[in-house]
């Protein structure tokens, strides 16, 4: 079964997510961290959740793109649960970091045909991983459309997340929208 979790920044989707992959009893879970690290309050979020996490009988693989080959860690991924968290990372270790879509970013570029090659791409590679696992359970946000204060690389990345997260959502089987504005 493929879950998708949505909602903002601090809704209770990662531990809305956590609770889901919980009451998978019997199954291994692990979960998948794609947050890259990139300060002190970075380094801070990812102790805190893993404090949240303690105890519950994850085990955690860091991926921060390309998740496709994770499973290749994973121990009977066909019988696992497995949680990505988050897709919103995924989304942006990959127009940054990977070469295929540097065209993005320098300067930012906003092609439509693109800006889909991506998100199939990266959608792509969630729906190979859902096929791979038993359970996964996905994690991701949901940004405010029209603030003023975005400049255009952040618009572009809420446009390549909002595309994913429409790819993502047609081929789960249940998608949990914990957004408070709707």
């Amino acid at each position: 079964m493929t879950v998708l979790v949505i909602g903002e920044p601090d809704s209770g989707k990662s531990a809305c997510a956590e609770e889901l992959a919980l009451q998978t009893e019997g199954r291994k879970r692990y979960y998948l961290a794609t947050m890259k690290v990139m300060d002190e309050a970075g380094e801070k979020r990812v102790i805190a959740h893993r404090d949240k996490r303690a105890g519950k009988g994850f085990v955690t693989i860091e991926c921060q793109r390309e998740i496709g080959a994770v499973t290749a860690q994973m121990e009977a991924p066909k019988e696992a649960v497995l949680l990505l968290e988050c897709v919103s990372n995924l989304v942006a270790n990959t127009m940054h970091d990977d070469p295929r879509w540097s065209r993005l970013t320098k300067p930012v570029e906003t092609d439509e045909d693109l800006c889909r090659a991506f998100a199939d791409s990266v959608a792509e590679e969630i729906l190979k991983l859902s096929e791979r696992v038993h359970d996964l359970i996905i994690v991701t946000n949901d940004y405010e459309k029209d603030d003023p204060g975005y400049d255009a690389g952040t618009k572009l990345y809420i446009r390549l997340l909002d595309l994913v997260n429409e790819r993502v959502a047609k081929f789960s089987d249940r998608v949990v929208d914990v957004r408070k504005r709707k």
